[in-house]
């Protein structure tokens, strides 16, 4: 088999893999689809101060906070790490 027929051959089966991957995962992106569609019909969800907050749910989003800026960014905290 020649370079150009070995490449030909691995496309074409990469793209049946593809394919054969979105039929497995259609019903589920169909879900998603709808799930995305229906949130998009909502009203905005109102605005949320500090002060809103307890101390357990502040501690809450400043931990998450600092998962996803690591030590370094906004609202992390020494000594904790990412």
């Amino acid at each position: 088999m020649d370079v150009s027929a070995y490449l030909a051959n691995a496309a074409t089966r990469q793209m049946a893999d593809v394919e054969a991957a979105e039929a497995q995962f259609a019903r589920l992106d169909a879900v998603i689809a709808e799930a995305e569609a229906e949130a998009a019909t909502l009203p905005p969800l109102p605005e949320v101060a500090d002060d809103d907050l307890t101390e357990q749910e502040r501690l809450e989003v400043q931990e998450a906070m600092g998962l996803v800026y690591g030590t370094d960014g906004p609202g992390a905290r020494s000594g904790n790490a990412a």
